[in-house]
């Protein structure tokens, strides 16, 4: 493939594969990832993770008996999407799955595509569809126990009865030891197939105009394209439970159609990321010269698919890319004292896969393995240093009295152990280009100030630079060689401002005593610049406030917080009061069940006021420290995007109840 296509693909977090069985039934199925859904090797094999879902294992299945697939990858919000066709082989070694973030999402195995054939394809589905749609319009999850309640009624009225995996396939997944490393798919996982869709599946259906569809060409050889625009409609001119579907001929390209055969498609609405999933076969529908061409698809199985691929994908967000999911396990490999109360830690993953992206000023959650506090303490620390590929650097404040700061400061040593969440934040460095800015940081919070200094340095577009560090003395300054050399870099646009409130003999400073607004009026136009500032809480408020009077916009003024109040949550769900109505939800572990409804706020909040122990800190869902497994319901996060979380799991702080909850704390 040559760049473009590599890039497409580099950039890709969502992708639909197609596959078929040895009697060449087809399965078409996404796949979604952070910061991509997969990884490009050198050679041009295409690297990609399966993660725990649902069990069923279609594609797997499929690609034992037949390695050829098909592949169909999109970028978000370009309407040009690439299809690939490739050959399929499953592999589970351990430095195969070390290629992936060891987290708490791990991939249990991984596909390893070589592409044989790729094309371009431009299409009008995505906006006949309504795909790329804002990110306020997310739809919430669906009950899908309670939908398939009502279609499981339906089917057994009509005296029809789920529809069993193919043997041949299950038989072949146990063979290969894949069906024991998966697991067993649970009862509704085994018995939620039917060849018909009753009231249960019709409403989904009828709102769900993005269709991904998978057949073969005149060749014989599996093709899979974009066929929809407009959803599935009963076809009215069949006894069967067949549906009508518009083709698009001059999207399909090369691949021709034949009159019938084998399919299978995929159904989405916009903004949910729930889909269906229909596997059967077609005809064409006789039509005169002006009507769009149709098949009618007969279906042999028809069934939800687990949300979990679009969720991951993030593909209706505007969220910054999550290199990984909950705590990864990392290596210490460097250890400095700074100064007498703050140590750098240089940590590497224990897998073989990058760190990732990380903004500069974002932050990540810290846990020890062997703390042994219960519930396990989490603890944010930013990110202090751009990262390099297979390196972050964390510098830490002992704050004393036997906390994690302690913990860390006296036993973590080169090859000590820690775990880390996905990078997280708001507070990162995003300016307009030209315009000046302004890095304020009071002791500590010099470090997320210190990537962002960092990243200006290395931008060559002149603009004015002032990192501005507020301490007690030179023996209190911290990384002040460092942020010489960064200056020394960028060059006369970069100028660095200390402020001493008691200095030493001998020290050299810029200004003695407190750092107030004024002093920062004389180094810049407060209404033209932008404001980057992090220390204590009432330094930070003091010069925000003086600013502000000094005329800067607040917009303009951000500052490092770590106790945002979850104002919008409570709001949002004052105004659904009427529209939500109260469930259960039973606290396992602690053996507490409470009544939850608008008035009880987030699903942490409720915890809390039942003395359920839960860790938590920001209560902003960005530290994720919350994080909780559910045993079995379903959750909705009304005030935000939907975390990127391992399978299972919950952001208690984010999220409500759409039903009685169980959950395992």
């Amino acid at each position: 493939m040559d760049d473009r296509a590599r890039q497409f693909i580099a950039h890709s977090t969502l992708l639909f594969i197609a596959s078929r069985n040895a009697a060449g039934a087809m399965d078409v199925s996404p796949r979604g990832g952070q910061p991509n859904v997969v990884s490009l090797r050198e050679d041009g094999a295409i690297l990609l993770p399966d993660y725990l879902g649902n069990r069923r294992l279609d594609t797997i299945g499929n690609v034992l008996a037949n390695p050829d697939v098909a592949l169909l990858f999109l970028n978000r919000r370009c309407n040009d999407y690439l299809r690939v066709a490739a050959r399929a082989e499953i592999l589970q070694a351990p430095d195969d799955l070390a290629l992936f973030p060891a987290d708490e999402n791990p991939p249990l195995s991984v596909m390893v595509l070589t592409p044989t054939s790729w094309k371009w394809v431009h299409s009008d589905v995505f906006g006949d569809a309504g795909f790329w749609i804002d990110p306020a319009l997310r739809k919430p999850p669906l009950d899908l126990g309670g939908v398939y309640g009502q279609e499981g009624q339906w089917q057994a009225a009509g005296g029809r009865v789920f529809v069993r995996r193919d043997a041949a396939g299950e038989t072949e997944l146990e063979r290969s030891g894949i069906r024991e490393h998966y697991g067993t798919p649970s009862t509704l996982v085994q018995q939620k197939v039917y060849r018909a869709a009753g009231p249960g599946f019709m409403p989904f259906i009828d709102q769900a105009p993005f269709i991904v569809l998978a057949r073969e060409d005149h060749n014989g050889a599996i093709t899979v394209e974009l066929a929809g625009g407009r959803p599935l409609r009963r076809d009215p001119a069949t006894n069967q439970d067949a549906f009508l579907l518009e083709i698009r001929p001059a999207e399909a390209g090369d691949a021709a159609w034949t009159h019938s055969g084998e399919c299978a498609l995929l159904a989405a609405e916009p903004g949910r990321c729930e889909n269906i999933r229909l596997n059967g076969t077609y005809r064409a529908v006789a039509g005169d010269a002006e009507t769009t061409p149709q098949i009618s698809v007969l279906p042999e199985e028809i069934y939800f698919h687990c949300s979990a691929a679009f969720s991951r994908s993030r593909i209706w967000t505007d969220a910054r890319p999550s290199a990984w999911t909950g705590l990864r396990a990392f290596r210490c490999v460097g250890r400095k004292q700074e100064n007498a109360d703050v140590v750098s830690f240089l940590f590497e993953p224990e897998d073989q896969a990058p760190v990732g992206p990380i903004a500069p000023g974002q932050y990540v959650t810290l846990a020890l393995p062997g703390d042994d506090v219960q519930p396990p303490r989490r603890r944010c620390y930013s990110v202090s240093a751009t990262p390099t590929p297979r390196t972050l650097r964390l510098s830490v404040r002992r704050i004393g009295a036997g906390g994690v700061s302690d913990l860390l400061h006296h036993t973590i040593q080169p090859s000590s152990e820690v775990l880390l969440g996905a990078p997280g934040g708001q507070f990162i460095l995003n300016s307009q280009a030209a315009r000046p800015v302004v890095l304020v940081g009071a002791g500590v919070g010099i470090t997320p100030l210190l990537p962002m200094a960092q990243a200006l340095a290395a931008a060559p577009d002149g603009r004015e630079v002032w990192f501005v560090h507020a301490a007690r003395s030179s023996k209190h300054h911290l990384f002040a060689d460092e942020v010489v050399r960064v200056v020394e870099q960028a060059g006369e646009s970069f100028k660095l401002f200390t402020v001493y409130s008691q200095p030493d003999d001998g020290d050299a400073f810029h200004h003695h005593g407190r750092l107030d607004a004024a002093t920062l009026a004389t180094l810049v136009p407060v209404t033209e610049a932008d404001f980057y500032i992090c220390g204590p809480d009432a330094f930070m408020d003091a010069l925000r406030d003086g600013l502000v009077e000094l005329g800067a916009d607040p917009a303009n003024i951000r500052m490092e917080a770590f106790e945002a109040k979850a104002i919008g949550l409570a709001g949002l769900l004052a105004s659904q009061q009427s529209a939500v109505t109260p469930c259960q939800v039973q606290f396992a572990r602690s053996g507490k069940t409470a009544t939850w409804d608008p008035h009880k706020g987030s699903l942490l909040d409720l915890a809390l006021a039942e003395d359920v122990e839960i860790q938590y800190s920001c209560r902003s869902g960005e530290c994720q420290s919350c994080v909780q497994k559910i045993v079995s319901g379903i959750t909705d996060y009304p005030a935000g995007n939907e975390p990127l979380l391992a399978y299972g799991q919950v952001l208690l702080c984010q999220a409500v109840p759409r039903g009685d909850l169980v959950l395992d704390c």
